[in-house]
């Protein structure tokens, strides 16, 4: 890629440019979680950050020649409504202040980078109630501030460039800012995404600066040593620190978005931030996302309801993150023993499932662990073991939740008799699995009850074909909204809703059948809510129930059962 210094990046450079920086976010997705130290670590920074910036991606124009308008403001969008925790919705509003920055405009110049850059930093510290310094909001800062400062003359590389310097800089001092990090011995998790995807922007103009600058700035050494006292040759946190974080009552971990017209942003900021801690609130006067940590989240959410109409809702246990973050440390930390922990379950279950709804509704209904994974992203047998010790049973029921991650699962089972797989081959399949499992149930009976269950789901999946084909005799353009029913394509429709509705139609669900709908997170609010009314209408004594799946990809999934 080589952009000139006049022009600066078009829109398809720009798209290209933040590829290749979420691919080394999601390369390093796993060194950004490990460094994630804070007491309550409130989700993987790295996993959150990643799924954000995917979220992103997914939602740019594939036309040939899009703006850098176009770009941005589609990022910005994705960004948003795929943020995943507070590292997550932080860098949706970098992507909210880089869009605004590039409105209306063709190309991405110079100049327009480093404001693009300055409005980020302003958005990300606008989103957080009360902003610390040592965190990833201070990588911003720094990265926006010399940029700005940076001669235009080198062009788009020069000003990004001193960005990525200033960030590695501003990284490997957030230990000095911050006592919880200089304490752990490590650099801030969220500024080190941060760092990584400034870095991947200058690795797709240049990718032999962005080696060298890589190498001058010492980062591979700043990580290394924080991975080292974290217990790679070095001492985990420090055992009395680790206790000390288990005495805290740190509540619940609570997300959700508003929606309504004419919201006031600053009340909203303003009530959060007085009832709640750790405030983030983004977005604008049609779409808000909350991010907050409460004792109670009923309140909360109780206030959100009277604002609008509220979705997007994730409320996971701080305490219990803790619980298992100190004692993982602890573990770690020989020669001193861990605290005892709670006894192995006797039985649990672990799914497989993306998108931030359905992960939410397969552990609200009974998953001890969820792996993230699916269509297009298909977990590695290591992250399936990884996934079911997480779960911490003497026997674990596995659902797999997709036809090309049965095998991977039979590979694990076979090596261990204590993994046993329920095949379930779609996202309805395993939630109706899950709904028959019993805890209080012996292994067996669960097995015959969960698997008798896929047989009575039927699944539709609606995704875009991204290729002209013909097959089982129906013919696809690329581009074309096309739908699944039990595997097997039936149907080519110009939009998503339309080939949701024709493959209900061709069902032909029974009356007393339910429908249960799960709206992705490229599905547009309106335009579902108006093809459920249609298929209500035309299936009057079928119960249809929406929910929302966040899964990407597939704008829709269904079941009727």
């Amino acid at each position: 890629m080589t952009p000139t210094q006049e022009t600066g990046l078009s829109g398809a450079q720009l798209r290209q440019a933040f590829s290749t920086a979420f691919d080394r976010l999601e390369q390093h997705r796993d060194t950004v979680n490990a460094l994630n130290v804070f007491p309550v670590p409130d989700g993987d920074t790295g996993t959150n950050m990643s799924l954000t910036m995917r979220a992103a991606i997914q939602r740019c124009p594939d036309a040939d020649h899009p703006t850098a308008d176009d770009i941005a403001q589609a990022m910005a969008q994705g960004a948003f409504f795929g943020a995943r925790g507070n590292s997550g919705v932080i860098l949706s509003q970098f992507f909210k202040g880089f869009g605004q920055a590039l409105q209306n405009r063709q190309t991405c110049s110079p100049n327009d980078l480093a404001q693009a850059l300055d409005l980020a930093r302003e958005a990300a510290y606008g989103a957080v109630g009360t902003p610390r310094e040592g965190t990833m909001l201070t990588v911003i800062r720094r990265a926006a501030e010399d940029a700005l400062d940076a001669p235009a003359s080198p062009g788009v590389n020069g000003i990004l460039e001193t960005a990525y310097l200033s960030a590695c800089h501003a990284l490997k001092n957030t230990p000095e800012q911050l006592p919880v990090l200089k304490e752990a011995g490590v650099v801030d998790s969220g500024g080190l995404g941060i760092v990584i995807i400034i870095g991947g922007l200058l690795e797709a103009l240049d990718p032999d600066r962005s080696q060298a600058l890589t190498a001058q700035a010492g980062l591979e050494t700043i990580i290394n040593n924080s991975l080292a006292s974290l217990g790679n040759d070095a001492q985990s946190p420090g055992e009395g620190y680790l206790h000390q974080t288990l005495e805290n009552d740190w509540g619940y971990c609570t997300e959700f978005i508003i929606t309504a017209q004419n919201l006031n942003l600053p009340q909203l900021r303003q009530h959060y931030e007085t009832t709640a801690r750790s405030t983030v609130v983004a977005g604008d006067p049609q779409n808000v996302r909350i991010h907050i940590h409460a004792e109670d989240p009923g309140p909360a959410i109780s206030y959100a309801v009277a604002q609008g109409t509220v979705s997007n809702v994730k409320i996971e246990s701080m305490d219990q993150q803790n619980a298992e973050w100190a004692a993982y440390h602890l573990d770690r930390s020989a020669p001193t023993p861990a605290p005892e922990l709670a006894p192995r379950a006797e039985l649990a279950v672990v799914a497989v499932a993306v998108g931030d709804g359905l992960t939410g509704l397969f552990t609200q209904s009974g998953c001890a662990h969820v792996i993230e994974g699916g269509q297009t992203m298909n977990p590695s047998v290591q992250q399936l073991i990884e996934g079911i010790r997480r779960a911490a049973a003497e026997n674990t029921i596995f659902l797999p939740n997709n036809k090309n991650i049965i095998l991977t699962a039979q590979q694990v089972a076979a090596n261990d008799p204590a993994v046993h797989i329920v095949p379930t081959r779609s996202i309805p399949q395993g939630v109706a699995a899950l709904l028959a499992y019993n805890p209080l149930s012996p292994l067996q009976e669960n097995l015959t009850a969960m698997q008798e269950t896929i047989p009575t789901v039927t699944t539709i999946e609606v995704t875009q074909a991204i290729r002209d084909t013909t097959i089982d005799g129906v013919t696809v353009t690329q581009g074309d909204y096309i739908a699944l029913l039990d595997d097997q394509l039936v149907i080519a429709a110009p939009t998503p809703e339309q080939a949701l509705q024709q493959t209900i139609q061709l069902a032909n669900p029974e009356p007393d059948s339910i429908l249960t709908i799960y709206c992705g997170a490229e599905s547009n609010p309106d335009a579902a809510q108006t093809a459920i009314a249609a298929l209500q209408t035309n299936n009057p004594n079928t119960q249809i129930d929406q929910l929302y799946g966040g899964q990407p990809h597939y704008p829709y999934l269904a079941s009727i059962e």
